[in-house]
């Protein structure tokens, strides 16, 4: 390993290096492996608290490492110890990637270097493909002019070795056991399975995933080219010429590719668009796609632009303009303990009540809803009112709709219209993700 190393180190040599180290294996080994070439590296540690003492015991052996070989460490300390568990790993990742830019920025590093190896990306491709990512989530783990990724031709068992024969300690992170998180499930259930059908599974699925970048190259020089056909950039605007967009050669996924570079990931949503009247939009978070006349056109929004959005079919997850999980369920394989001491961010649905499409918007004058408990309607602006809710949180909140009937005041209260009954066979069961 040291051998191959020695290759790519080369390329790393008089070059200003941010080392994101965990105090694990795979970061261990691979400042050793900078050291012995010479690289100029310098440290960096969060510590979000996810492990209690774990992980300041991480933060410790990392700060006796830099010191044993005279390093420069830069520590930071993020608690994210009450963040919502399903957002945990996200939130992590975002403050890590975050930090690791201003540093760069600040001190004028050439790369950032990340300790991710030829198991990582496997374990990312498996991860993405049941995404259903498409092309790009396929290449693994990839490089870029910022990010360098100097062991991602190396096998885990590769990297334990080299620790091994060289005496090196680390420090274990008791959450990579559990197969709690999907990629600890592919990790430890789904590759050993490959492994015993094909000993060289790791090679085979290397060169695929070097096939997969090649093609992406291709595709991406395509998607340019299409581009220049079908679209013109007009005043801060994008516009798509339908009829233009109509005689290249596989439309749809030129549209979902480009599409996707600015948030707009439904591809129903917007083939329905294509065909729908004039003036018709939906949203993504920075940007609107409008339908007007035969174009296309992209333009930035802002929140306060967003008046409706509709949910045409169920998926597991929406984004946009508010964080939701769907999940339908049968009746029987519900406790009625769950539907009873449901928190105020989840709402169980009897699906017979609820017609597609379905909107999510915000309030307007005259809203009113049956408040599941009670007798008879309220108006919203009495009920926030009661509720002593500020015009500025009125304002943030949104609503779920069908057929113009307010199914939900999303995060606080369910309307009665909708609720499980003894007659209910199918159940959607939805959950607001802060």
């Amino acid at each position: 390993m040291q051998k191959a190393f020695q290759h790519i180190a080369k390329t790393l040599h008089h070059k200003k290096l941010l080392l994101t180290i965990s105090g694990g294996i795979d970061s261990v080994v691979l400042a050793h492996l900078c050291l012995k070439n010479g690289l100029d590296i310098e440290l960096a540690h969060c510590n979000f608290r996810l492990r209690g003492q774990e992980s300041d015991d991480d933060e410790a052996f990392v700060t006796k490492f830099a010191e044993k070989w005279s390093l420069t460490l830069h520590n930071k300390v993020c608690d994210l110890s009450k963040v919502e568990e399903q957002n945990t790993q996200i939130a992590a990742r975002n403050a890590r990637y975050d930090w690791f830019l201003e540093l760069k920025k600040k001190y004028h590093f050439d790369y950032i270097l990340t300790a991710h190896h030829l198991d990582d990306a496997i374990e990312t491709f498996f991860i993405n493909l049941q995404r259903a990512s498409g092309i790009k989530g396929l290449i693994g783990i990839p490089e870029n002019e910022i990010y360098k990724r100097p062991l991602l031709n190396f096998t885990r068992n590769e990297i334990e070795k080299y620790a091994h024969k060289n005496n090196l300690t680390w420090r274990e992170d008791s959450s990579n056991a559990s197969d709690k998180y999907l990629r600890n499930k592919i990790r430890h259930q789904i590759i050993p399975k490959f492994e015993q059908l094909q000993p060289n599974f790791k090679t085979a699925i290397q060169k695929s995933m070097q096939y997969i970048s090649q093609t992406k190259n291709v595709l991406d020089k395509w998607q340019e080219e299409s581009k220049e056909i079908a679209v013109k950039e007009i005043d801060n605007e994008w516009h798509i010429d339908i009829d233009k967009l109509d005689k290249l050669v596989e439309k749809e996924l030129f549209l979902h590719e480009y599409l996707t570079g600015f948030g707009f990931t439904d591809k129903l949503a917007v083939k329905n668009l294509l065909s729908a009247q004039s003036g018709k939009t939906i949203y993504a978070p920075k940007y609107r796609l409008t339908k007007h006349q035969n174009e296309l056109i992209i333009s930035q929004a802002k929140e306060n632009h967003i008046q409706n959005y509709e949910i045409s079919h169920f998926i597991e997850n929406l984004s946009i303009p508010i964080k939701l999980n769907f999940n339908i369920l049968e009746i029987a394989n519900i406790s009625m303990n769950s539907i009873r001491n449901a928190k105020k961010n989840e709402i169980y649905i009897d699906m017979e009540t609820i017609d597609l499409p379905l909107v999510i918007r915000k309030w307007q004058a005259g809203d009113y809803f049956y408040p599941i408990g009670m007798k008879g309607k309220k108006k919203l602006s009495d009920y926030y009112k009661d509720q002593k809710i500020s015009t500025f949180k009125k304002e943030k909140n949104w609503l779920l709709c069908s057929h113009k009937k307010i199914v939900w005041i999303i995060g606080q209260r369910a309307d009665d219209r909708f609720k499980i009954t003894p007659k209910t066979t199918k159940v959607l069961h939805i959950k607001n993700i802060k």
